[in-house]
């Protein structure tokens, strides 16, 4: 912070403050460090685990709880001024053409319900009030969707890409391996009542493990675009994940002996992640007669998922605005939240809560 630091210079009294920043920044980064070394050891020894100390893992951690976050103020001011800039851009420019083209397509399907849903279409860009037959609540529902849509993606994008060149992202695989021990050591406790609830959380965090260690190749930083190595990282880290979804299934044969070798396999990924092992990540015999994952088979499932949830809401939210008026009961400055509620809750129940999740830090307090 070149500004902060000649400030420092000039004057005495903004040298004294930036000092004291500095020093609560060290002291706030130990403590979340040494709580996230405790709960790996925690987990370590409620699994009952013969591994080492895991140093490379100790010290990812210390880096990863002394990076800046990602969801600082400064960075969601900057993502959320993009995004309306970005709302803007798609909805007077973008939205449009795309709009037209997909009336043109439901005039190729469905003509005579185009053919009524063109009128209401006009009269809403023109200002009047919208109407509720089901010919013009198509339309209407494509002129929400297409901008819905676009703008959707364009977050999914930008969020990404802010990700990925975030000082935390080298070390969001091993973050991932440490939480996964601590749940895997939960459910290696759980009684029978708590068995479903902490196996559902064990499932939701071996995705998003698995994802990192298909991603481990780029998110490293170590592995330049064009690089020769690349590709047998690539091919190492799928093989990598099928080797952990192999385990994973072994819970519901033995619930706690499954969960204590699945514990001990994303240990040793974390680990040797952390030590910059990124093409052996586990030992060669671990990995024999494993088929890989498909990575695009993988993204085109995720991809439908995400697409389902913004359509779901869309349409959830067309329908809401075209029933609440009729109840009559409904006071106006109530309606927009009962729509947002409603377009929420059918995208959470369509593409599934840890997706919709990915977006709220972003906007969140």
């Amino acid at each position: 912070m070149p500004i902060i630091d000649t400030l420092a210079r000039i004057h005495p009294v903004t040298a004294r403050a930036h000092a004291r920043e500095r020093l609560h920044r060290r002291r706030d980064t130990r403590e979340a460090a040494a709580t996230r070394h405790a709960a790996l050891d925690d987990a370590i020894t409620r699994l009952g685990i013969t591994t080492t100390d895991l140093p490379h893992t100790r010290s990812a951690l210390t880096v990863w709880e002394s990076a800046p976050h990602l969801s600082s103020t400064g960075n969601r001011i900057l993502l959320a001024g993009v995004t309306g800039a970005a709302m803007f851009a798609i909805d007077k420019y973008v939205a449009p053409p795309l709009v037209d083209l997909a009336m043109n397509a439901l005039g190729t399907v469905a003509p005579d319900f185009a053919h009524q849903a063109n009128p209401a279409l006009e009269g809403m860009n023109n200002g009047e009030p919208w109407q509720f037959s089901a010919a013009t609540m198509m339309g209407q529902a494509v002129v929400l969707a297409v901008p819905l849509a676009v703008a959707a993606l364009f977050l999914l994008l930008l969020s990404y890409a802010v990700a990925s060149r975030h000082p935390r992202w080298p070390y969001s695989l091993v973050d991932e391996t440490a939480k996964a021990l601590a749940q895997c050591a939960d459910l290696y406790e759980a009684q029978l009542t708590d068995l479903r609830t902490s196996s559902r959380k064990v499932d939701r965090r071996s995705r998003a493990v698995e994802q990192h260690v298909l991603d481990a190749y780029r998110s490293s930083r170590t592995i330049p675009r064009r690089s020769p190595r690349r590709a047998p990282a690539r091919q190492h880290g799928q093989l990598v994940a099928a080797a952990l979804r192999r385990q994973l299934t072994q819970i519901d044969v033995d619930p706690r002996q499954g969960v204590q070798d699945y514990a001990a396999l994303v240990a040793e990924v974390g680990e040797r992640y952390a030590e910059g092992r990124v093409s052996s990540l586990l030992p060669e015999e671990k990995l024999a007669g494993l088929t890989p994952p498909s990575p695009a088979l993988t993204t085109f499932r995720e991809s439908l998922h995400i697409a389902g949830g913004i359509v779901a809401a869309a349409l959830a939210a067309v329908a809401a605005a075209a029933l609440l008026p009729k109840l009559g009961f409904i006071p106006e400055d109530l309606s927009p939240w009962l729509i947002a509620s409603a377009a929420a809750v059918a995208g959470i129940l369509t593409a599934g809560w840890h997706r919709v999740a990915r977006l709220i830090p972003f906007f969140g307090p």
